[in-house]
C-alpha cells in the first residue's frame, strides 16, 4: 500500500492552502491526525470520504463548527494543531478508501470500525 503524505492544511493566517482547494471535483479518502507533540507521536483522529466529488468541502467542514443544525455535527479539528493526508480515487472507490484506511489507522474519532468483506 502506498504510504500517506501529511501536509499542513492552512498558513499562518489561518487560510486553506493551495493544494486543499485542488481538491475540488476530486473524490476519495482523508486522514486528519493530530501533529507529534514534545512526548508523544502524531495521533490519527479521522478518516473520512467524499464519492461525490466534493472533497475539498467534506475536508473543510471539519474545520469549521456547526451549530445550526443537529443533523450537521460532525467532529471539528483545529486547523493549526492538525495535518492531513489525501488519496484522490475514482468516486467508486472512496468507500473502500476510506473502510481500509479505518481499519489500518484505527482513528480516534471514527465511531465505527468497517467490517472487511470477504470476496
Amino acid at each position: 500500500m502506498r504510504s500517506l503524505v501529511y501536509r499542513e492544511v492552512c498558513d499562518g493566517r489561518g487560510e486553506f492552502l493551495p493544494w486543499v482547494n485542488a481538491l475540488r471535483n476530486q473524490s476519495g479518502a482523508y486522514v486528519i491526525r493530530k501533529r507529534a507533540g514534545l512526548f508523544s507521536g502524531p495521533q490519527c483522529l479521522y478518516v473520512g470520504e467524499s464519492h461525490t466529488g466534493n472533497l475539498a468541502k467534506t475536508l473543510k467542514r471539519h474545520f469549521y463548527a456547526w451549530s445550526d443544525d443537529a443533523e450537521r455535527r460532525h467532529q471539528t479539528y483545529d486547523r493549526n494543531a492538525v495535518e492531513v493526508a489525501v488519496r484522490v480515487t475514482p468516486p467508486t472507490s472512496a468507500v473502500a478508501a476510506q473502510d481500509n484506511l479505518i481499519r489500518r489507522l484505527e482513528p480516534r474519532d471514527n465511531g465505527y470500525v468497517p467490517v472487511e468483506k470477504p470476496f
